[in-house]
């Protein structure tokens, strides 16, 4: 109960545990936004490990997007990025059910992992392990358990129980990390980025071997006997050139492995790292469709949702002449009847001295007064019909924007989940690219079968700042659906008691968009409408900027391809 209080502090809300381990528990949330995201909840560590955590912003490492500490009970939580894809420990027991089918079925070729693959998964961790090395940043937990993949089956790395180098001789007195995944100097308390490379190595090992869990002894047999300086065995299938590359990852002497520089610059990866250092091909297909979508749903919709917008702002205006106009006409029906009973108090008074004759007067002035009685409620009258014909405008309104507005900002909602993923590849795109150049944004293998176009570092820059705004958006959205049905329960009762301070305060605050100007139910109900219809507008022209935006992103997309494949076809 107490996490549930904490987490809605933060506007989040717990959708179920995800699973416990010995540094804490994960349970899946979702934010004010509506994605999904995990959080961990461990035992409190200093804020600089959480401000390193937050500083992170990198395509193939998991996204932290807040912490927050508990003081009482000692407590850290740390907000995450969601993958979909679990992580590689699930996946290579998926992988090994599959082995096991085909074992059954007698097939040759048992159900192991390609080795693209594999060298697709080393190069990423690796470029993760490069970005985070150059800033002094250890992991110091390299596992299959804390290596997660995406719903686009590239690698997120979670950084969770990273460690920072604070001191120059680049060791760390730390012991962290799972014990078959422990390099041999961690064992006496000497960390240092050649540790994770062994780590790495031990998980490229299990990658290859999948059965080698089978059997726990054998596998601990085999840990142990690498730190005596003996590499375990790599399958034959797999080439040489992979199997050397493990072999030195595993050198008991750290001063023998390759650094992240290095694995990334063996030849023979070089393709793989090419092919890894742009935005992945299957992210950047969700993109092209999820754009292609919100356009179709834009041009279809977007006039609705403009005129839906323009009958609020109608409907707003008409209700505060039409108030104004009651209260004129109810206040003039008052002044009537209050003159006209002066006159009858007046006769009577009078009559002793006329003789009668003033009763004439108190007879006019009972006329005049039942006139104004008359008036005055026709005019309530007339009110009280068209505020109920005001109120059932409200609820179409309110309705057809539930309808309307979820067929724009859906798609639009999609387009910002991957946006927000794409742009975490600009700081990997302006490390392959020295001059600007474009990278290729396609699903094919090559240029020739790019499938969308080219997306420049220029281009990728406004990725980040599109997503942004259209979070603000839905934000904005959602805020006025609360708005719009608190406003149907004020309408119940808003119209009730009115007196001539309103028009004065009509005549000196028309037609504001702040409730507190005004002190009457109705005033602030209609100020509330002026606010929500202003809300609705902004709404409408950061949708339609949007749209604008990404149109030039994916037409200058299709112009560069085209320039492209015209090039290499000359």
């Amino acid at each position: 109960m107490y996490l549930l209080i904490v987490l809605e502090e933060h506007r989040y809300t717990i959708q179920i545990e995800l699973g416990r381990g010995s540094s804490g528990t994960v349970y899946l949330l979702t934010n004010r936004d509506g994605d999904r995201c995990v959080v961990k909840v461990i035992k409190s560590r200093d804020n600089e490990e959480a401000e390193i955590l937050r500083s992170l912003k990198y395509g193939y490492i998991v996204t932290y997007e807040a912490s927050f500490k508990d003081e009482d009970n000692g407590q850290l939580y740390v907000v995450m990025e969601y993958c979909a894809g679990g992580d590689l420990h699930k996946r290579m027991q998926t992988q090994k059910e599959k082995e096991k089918e085909k074992e059954k079925e007698k097939e040759k070729e048992k159900g192991t992992f390609e080795e693209r693959k594999i060298i697709d998964w080393l190069v990423q961790i690796c470029l993760a392990l490069q970005y985070v090395h150059k800033k002094n940043i250890l992991h110091g937990d390299i596992k299959p358990q804390n290596v997660f993949l995406t719903e686009d089956d590239y690698i997120n790395v979670d950084f969770g129980c990273s460690k920072t180098l604070q001191r120059a001789d680049a060791y760390a007195e730390s012991v962290v990390g799972a014990e078959l995944y422990m390099s041999p100097e961690v064992l006496q308390k000497k960390y240092q980025f050649k540790s994770d490379i062994w780590s790495l190595g031990w998980v490229l090992h299990d990658l290859c071997m999948l059965d080698v869990w089978s059997d726990v002894k054998e596998r601990c047999f085999q840990h142990a006997n690498s730190m005596r300086g003996n590499p375990p065995y790599i399958s034959e299938r797999y080439s040489e050139e992979l199997r050397t590359l493990i072999r030195q990852m595993l050198s008991y002497d750290p001063e023998d492995r390759p650094s992240a520089d290095e694995i990334l610059a063996q030849p023979f990866l070089s393709e793989a790292v090419k092919r890894n250092k742009r935005i992945p091909e299957e992210l950047e297909q969700r993109l092209k469709e999820s754009i292609i979508s919100f356009n179709e749903a834009y041009s279809e919709h977007y006039k609705e949702f403009e005129t839906l917008v323009c009958e609020w702002g109608e409907t707003t205006d008409s209700l505060e002449k039409t108030h104004y106009d009651a209260t004129a006409a109810s206040r003039s029906g008052a002044v009537i009847r209050t003159a006209g009973a002066i006159a009858a108090v007046a006769g009577l008074c009078l009559a002793p001295v006329t003789l009668g004759a003033s009763l004439i007067v108190t007879g006019i002035g009972v006329g005049v007064g039942v006139a104004g009685g008359v008036t005055g409620a026709a005019s309530n009258i007339t009110n009280t019909v068209k505020q109920k014909s005001f109120k059932e405008c409200l609820q179409q309104i309110e309705k057809k924007y539930k309808i309307v507005s979820v067929k724009i900002l859906k798609p639009l909602s999609d387009v910002r989940r991957v946006l927000r993923k794409v742009s975490k590849f600009q700081n990997i795109a302006s490390d392959s690219t020295s001059d600007n150049v474009q990278m290729m944004w396609g699903a094919g293998r090559g240029a020739v079968g790019c499938a969308a176009g080219i997306i420049s570092l220029g281009m990728l820059a406004n990725v980040g700042r599109i997503a942004v705004r259209a979070a603000e958006i839905g934000r904005t959205a959602a805020a006025v659906s609360v708005v719009l049905s608190g406003l149907l329960v004020l309408a119940d009762t808003a119209f009730i008691v009115m007196d001539a301070k309103e028009i004065h305060q009509m005549r000196q605050h028309w037609k504001t968009d702040d409730p507190e100007k005004v002190s009457s139910s109705i005033l602030k109900f209609i100020a509330q409408m002026r606010k929500t219809h202003k809300g609705l507008q902004n709404v409408l022209k950061e949708i339609k900027e949007v749209k604008e935006e990404l149109k030039n992103i994916y037409e200058t997309s299709q112009r560069r391809v085209i320039i492209l494949l015209t090039d290499l076809w000359i």
